[in-house]
């Protein structure tokens, strides 16, 4: 529908132009340091962790930390519409959108929150682009033969153009996506 990246038809445009306006709009996990073991208990904030973008299961649940710990670590808070990101590992690139109902919490250092502005990109059709070889290859490419793939730096990965057609040319593509995916078995 939309061809490929590189063919010119379409304005493309760098992650930090189609975020919300908030500093903590693109925001990788926080170092190990910041989050220990000592700060889980029982129930409370959720951490979200690579299980949730590999899965799309935000009913897992494993670890928790307190509110005032949870307002130390408020830049790294996940709300509906956030989209997550797994930053290592095999499962490097997987993606998944939170949900309405989604617990609070935040992301684990494993992770890479974009929060998207809806005026300018849909997730849905953010994902989609994402998920999509020529972006996979750009964004992960480098990392085929290492030991551990990881997400590369974050001024690598905000450099990257996504694909930006005109809204409602993203809704038209959303609705087809939806109508296909209720058409699997």
């Amino acid at each position: 529908m939309f061809g490929s990246i590189h063919d010119g038809k379409f304005e493309m445009k760098t992650l930090p132009e189609i975020v919300r306006n908030d500093k903590n709009s693109i925001k990788r996990g926080p170092f190990g340091g910041a989050l220990k073991k000592d700060d889980f208990v029982d129930e409370g904030y959720l951490v979200y962790e690579q299980r949730h973008a590999i899965h799309n299961d935000f009913d897992y649940a494993k670890y928790y930390i307190t509110q005032e710990k949870y307002e130390d670590m408020i830049g790294f808070k996940v709300v509906p519409g956030d989209l997550i990101i797994s930053c290592s590992g095999v499962t490097l690139g997987r993606i998944a959108e939170v949900p309405n109902g989604a617990k609070a919490g935040i992301i684990n250092q494993a992770l890479l929150k974009l929060s998207l502005n809806q005026e300018l990109m849909m997730n849905t059709f953010f994902i989609q682009q994402f998920r999509g070889e020529e972006i996979q290859e750009i964004l992960f490419g480098f990392s085929r033969g290492s030991g551990i793939p990881n997400m590369p730096s974050m001024s690598e990965v905000k450099a990257v153009k996504f694909v930006c057609p005109p809204l409602e040319m993203q809704k038209q593509y959303c609705d087809f996506a939806h109508q296909v995916n209720k058409s699997k078995f």
